[in-house]
């Protein structure tokens, strides 16, 4: 009986939220104007909105409802990146991936190797993969090594070693690596992370102020380093996928013209650049291997494989998750111009039953994540200033109790308080209203949920 009462009672509190919000469409969070207001710092801010991501280039969301209506992933492709061809490109190269950045330790599991190949080798020094020269040591027996960093020198430690490899001497860099199907395990803080190809290797990266361990994984472009990518879930449609494996191919093609001394990488293995999960990828639950064939099928021959392409050149393959509706002009997000890369109308992305996490979203950003991100003591106020032609923010000013003001860009802003997109309003009501009046309304109602927020 109590649970019914308060669910009743939701359902009216929501119900008279939704018809303030229906009613009152310029409804916002006020802005201080008077001493007494200037006087209250605000505990946090609310701010609702849809998307996420930069919102440049393809939208995921989008090219898996284009791929549900039947599109192909070359049509997928070619509408997010106008004006551009989807064509055979060697891609045949060793891209090194960032797996763990900024750290003081990390520790390596190989498993007992049961063939008569050599087992887990430790090589001093970073070895290119090119290169084979006679290994520090040789371990055919379980092994769990650590890596630590000390003072721009890594000290490797093996849980059993034999007399003769007692003691490990301190080396800039130390290489390691195995013979598939050996699979090794990465731990890196509370993190574990399996690994089948290529070689890891273990730096220390010496800056004016500090050192700290950086590692990296060495493996195939063309299949090895695509295989374990994890954008995007391995049961969506075929199509989908396959896209995804295009423009992350085109992405990472990009990244292989220079070594980035702060990672020791071509490329990060996280959203900052693309989401390398390695071997955990191939062994999802029922899915796992519709990744790995979606992979395949973009292969042209052992070194060729489809590429997004403009004049014959890989293209900026930029993509995210989700948009507003209409993905965003890469000059009004970071100031860049590739014709290739403009607004296009994105629907998919907000489509509840596409996008149930992100096609509507409300964050609360405490005070102290606020003044951080804007540089100041305290936040009493903010507006936001301009907006593009996708309606995304493009600048946002903060007051402080002092009178200093602080304008950012939408796209900082978002990275520091931590929001979904720039696409938001400063209230949960103004953003239903302006954005998503029926649908919101359709499902709160049907749902008992505010828009499954």
């Amino acid at each position: 009986m109590g649970f019914t009462r308060s669910l009743s009672r939701r359902r009216v509190a929501i119900t008279v939220a939704l018809i303030v919000a229906f009613f009152n469409p310029l409804i916002s969070t006020p802005q201080s104007t008077n001493a007494e207001e200037l006087s209250t710092i605000p505990i946090e801010f609310e701010f609702a909105g849809s998307g996420y991501g930069h919102g440049v280039g393809m939208s995921q969301v989008g090219a898996r409802g284009q791929a549900l209506e039947g599109k192909s992933a070359i049509e997928i492709l070619k509408y997010y990146y106008p004006g551009t061809e989807v064509t055979p490109y060697p891609d045949d190269a060793l891209i090194r991936v960032n797996i763990a950045n900024q750290i003081s330790a990390a520790t390596l599991t190989v498993p007992l190797n049961k063939s008569d190949k050599p087992g887990f080798r430790l090589y001093q020094g970073d070895i290119p993969l090119s290169e084979n020269p006679e290994p520090f040591g040789i371990y055919q027996s379980d092994v769990t090594a650590q890596f630590g960093n000390f003072a721009g020198f890594i000290v490797p430690t093996l849980s059993a070693p034999t007399a003769k490899f007692a003691a490990f001497p301190a080396a800039k860099a130390w290489t390691v690596r195995w013979d598939s199907p050996t699979v090794v395990a990465l731990k890196n803080g509370t993190t574990t992370t399996q690994y089948r190809y290529g070689q890891i290797v273990f730096k220390s990266i010496v800056t004016p102020v500090t050192s700290y361990l950086a590692v990296t994984t060495t493996l195939r472009l063309h299949d090895e380093y695509l295989w374990g990518l994890g954008e995007v879930p391995s049961s969506w449609p075929a199509a989908a996928l396959e896209a995804q494996v295009i423009a992350a191919r085109t992405f990472a093609l990009l990244k292989l013209n220079r070594l980035r001394a702060e990672c020791d990488c071509n490329i990060y293995n996280s959203t900052a650049d693309q989401n390398f999960v390695g071997y955990a990828k191939e062994i999802e639950k029922i899915y796992g291997p519709l990744w790995k064939a979606a992979v395949n099928r973009t292969f042209v021959d052992s070194a060729t494989a489809l590429t997004v392409t403009l004049n014959g050149s890989p293209i900026n393959a930029f993509y995210f998750s989700s948009s507003a509706g209409l993905t965003q002009n890469i000059k009004d997000v970071w100031g860049s111009e590739f014709s290739y890369l403009q607004g296009v109308p994105d629907t998919w992305s907000t489509n509840i039953a596409l996008n149930p996490r992100y096609a509507l979203w409300v964050r609360r950003v405490p005070q102290a994540t606020m003044s951080k991100t804007f540089g100041l003591a305290d936040v009493i106020s903010y507006s936001i200033d301009s907006r593009t032609v996708t309606g995304s923010v493009a600048s946002i000013t903060a007051n402080s109790s002092s009178g200093k003001k602080v304008t950012l860009s939408g796209e900082i802003f978002r990275a520091g308080v931590k929001l979904p997109s720039t696409w938001f309003q400063d209230s949960a009501e103004s953003f239903w209203v302006q954005q998503f009046r029926d649908e919101c309304l359709q499902v709160a109602f049907r749902r008992n949920l505010i828009c499954a927020i």
